[in-house]
C-alpha cells in the first residue's frame, strides 16, 4: 500500500469529523472510544487527488463474519485513490467478542434498529448517535456490509431506502440480482439518507461460516461502486453472472412464540402466499405453531437454527 501510515487514538467529540476533513494523503488508523467498554477501529484512506468521501462499514451486527472479512480486505485498497475512503471494519466490537446474535451484550439492543440514536440513551443508542454525528453526516456515499447472522441462511441482496433514486442506482451497480426497496426506519441507511447521503446495505453469506465466494462478492461489489463513483481508477472484476436485476420489496415474518424452529423452506426458494414456512414445537416435541407466508415471493433469508424466540424474524420474503 502506498502512502504514509498514521496512527491516531482519540475520544473527544469532533475528532473523527476533523480526521475525515483534514486527513493527510495516505492511511490513517484511528481507534475511537465512542462509549464506555467499546473500542472502535476506523481506517481513513486519503488520496492525493480530491474526490468523493465514501464510508464502508461492517460488523454492525457483530457475528456477521463474511461482511467483516470483506471489510478487512478493503483495507488493502491503495491510497492512490480520488477522495477519501473511510472503513469501519468492525463497528460493534462488544457483540463481535461475545459472538452475540443481533444485539449488543452491553444493553441487549439491536444497533441496526435504533438509528439515528440518542446521545442520552443506552450504550447502543449512543453508539448509533456517534456514528451519525461523527461519520455518516460527513461523507457523500455509504455502503454498509452485512450477511446472515450466526443463526441465518441468506441469499445475496442489496437494500436501499425507497424513493432515493441515486441510492437505487448504487444498489444496482453493486451487482446482486435482488435489490430491495425498503422503508428502512431505524437502520444505518435511513440515518444516512436523512443526512442526504446515498446509502445501501449489501448482504451475502451467513450462518457463522467463512464463505470465500460470498466474501469475494461483497468485495467485488464495493469495488464496482467505488469505480462508479470514480474513487478508484483501476479495472475491477466484471459483474458476476446473476440473473437480470429486479427491484422488489421485502416483508419480515415474525415468530409469535418461543420454541424449536423447523423450517420447511430454504433461502432462495419461492413460496406461495399462505403456505407454511415452518413450524414451532415445544420441548416435548408438540407442534404449537405454524408460520405461514403472508405473500408470494422469494425467501431472502431465514433462521437456520433450532432455537427461536418470540418476536424474532424467522424469514424475509422478497415480493413485487
Amino acid at each position: 500500500m502506498s502512502g504514509a501510515v498514521h496512527e491516531v487514538v482519540g475520544m473527544r467529540p469532533g475528532t473523527m469529523r476533523r480526521l475525515i476533513d483534514r486527513a493527510e494523503p495516505g492511511v490513517t488508523r484511528f481507534t475511537a472510544g465512542p462509549i464506555e467498554d467499546h473500542q472502535l477501529p476506523l481506517v481513513v484512506i486519503r488520496g492525493v487527488q480530491d474526490g468523493p468521501r465514501v464510508c464502508v462499514s461492517a460488523g454492525v451486527h457483530g457475528s456477521e463474519y463474511c461482511a467483516i472479512e470483506a471489510a478487512q480486505r478493503l483495507l488493502a485498497i491503495s491510497s492512490e485513490i480520488r477522495g477519501t475512503l473511510v472503513v469501519l471494519p468492525v463497528v460493534n466490537t462488544p457483540a463481535f467478542r461475545q459472538r452475540s446474535v443481533y444485539t449488543s451484550p452491553l444493553d441487549g439492543k439491536n444497533l441496526n434498529r435504533v438509528f439515528p440514536g440518542d446521545p442520552a440513551g443506552t450504550q447502543t443508542e449512543r453508539l448509533a448517535y456517534w456514528l451519525v454525528d461523527e461519520v455518516l453526516t460527513h461523507v457523500d456515499a455509504y455502503i454498509d456490509l452485512h450477511c446472515g447472522d450466526l443463526n441465518e441462511a441468506l441469499e445475496p441482496f442489496t437494500l436501499f431506502r425507497e424513493g432515493n433514486d441515486k441510492a437505487e442506482h448504487l444498489a444496482r451497480v453493486f451487482g446482486f440480482s435482488d435489490v430491495i426497496a425498503s422503508p428502512a426506519t431505524g437502520m444505518t441507511i435511513s440515518a444516512a439518507a436523512d443526512a442526504g447521503v446515498h446509502a445501501i446495505i449489501a448482504e451475502a453469506g451467513g450462518g457463522g461460516r467463512f464463505e470465500p465466494q460470498a466474501i469475494d462478492s461483497l468485495v467485488d461489489g464495493v469495488h464496482r461502486v467505488l469505480l462508479e463513483l470514480e474513487v478508484i481508477p483501476h479495472k475491477v472484476p466484471p459483474s458476476p453472472h446473476y440473473n437480470p436485476i429486479s427491484v422488489s420489496r421485502c416483508v419480515s415474518v415474525v415468530a409469535e412464540i418461543c420454541g424449536l424452529w423447523s423450517p420447511t423452506c430454504s433461502a432462495g426458494s419461492f413460496v406461495e402466499a399462505h403456505s407454511e414456512l415452518g413450524s414451532i414445537r415445544n420441548f416435548f416435541g408438540d407442534k404449537i405453531a405454524s408460520v405461514t407466508a403472508p405473500v408470494t415471493g422469494k425467501v431472502m433469508f431465514n433462521i437456520s437454527s433450532l432455537a427461536v424466540n418470540r418476536g424474532e424474524t424467522v424469514a424475509g420474503i422478497c415480493f413485487c
